[in-house]
């Protein structure tokens, strides 16, 4: 007898070999230990200076393994890029969201506005002018490549303002470049030295409200006013 059609196979449905939404998990796992790994370097970095920072302490740190460290980044030299870039990143993040809508605004008020927001980041990251503070004062690689990938821009950036408020008899006829250095003493000094403030004064200057406070007093010593642009969106 001829045999009737065969029963429909019922196919299993493979497995698509491409993630689904929810097989991000992965990718989430790497991507934290990852930043967890920056967030170490830079810490580390701060301390020790990069020569003497140790991957192993950074991998200690992160709770991470140590060969991660050559797998993401190939190396101490490109975690610290890696770091430092963050650490900017972050940076000028901050103070693009606190700047005027419009860059013809006045010069006071951009000025007033990137004091502040720079004291409180430096308030909330002291690491990051220690860092800052050890790689400056070599002129080294490292230095040179912090300078012209991040320092210069946003130094020319900063004191073009300075010379239009200067023009404008609203800062002091001071040099850009001692102007540049009293103002980054002022600003990170007390956060960079926190170990010291605290153990003379007593006082956290890490804490947001003195932050506030801080920012206030260098304004005044700047422009005499304490705060410019509370009304100006």
């Amino acid at each position: 007898m001829p045999r009737g059609p065969a029963p429909a196979r019922k196919t299993r449905r493979r497995r698509s070999a491409l993630p689904s939404p929810g097989g991000s998990r992965e990718r989430r796992l790497t991507g934290g230990t990852r930043e967890r790994i920056l967030s170490a370097a830079f810490d580390v970095f701060a301390e020790h200076g990069f020569e003497g920072a140790r991957t192993r302490e950074i991998a200690e740190r992160a709770g991470a393994n140590l060969g991660l460290i050559k797998y993401y980044f190939d190396g101490k030299e490109q975690l610290w890029k890696a770091a430092v870039s963050r650490a900017f990143a972050e940076l000028q993040a901050d103070l693009a969201a606190a700047m005027p809508a419009h860059d013809d605004s006045d010069a006071l008020v951009w000025l007033e506005r990137a004091v502040r927001e720079f004291v409180r980041f430096v308030a909330r990251r002291p690491e990051f002018m220690r860092l800052m503070n050890d790689e400056a004062k070599r002129d080294g690689p490292r230095m040179r490549w912090l300078a012209d990938r991040f320092v210069r821009p946003m130094n020319d950036a900063v004191a073009a303002h300075v010379l239009r408020a200067q023009a404008d008899g609203l800062v002091p006829p001071i040099s850009p470049v001692s102007l540049r250095y009293i103002v980054l003493g002022a600003a990170g000094l007390v956060f960079s030295q926190a170990p010291e403030c605290r153990y003379l004064t007593g006082v956290d200057p890490t804490n947001p409200e003195f932050a506030e406070r801080h920012a206030d007093a260098l304004i005044r010593l700047l422009t005499g006013h304490a705060r410019v642009s509370e009304a100006i969106p």
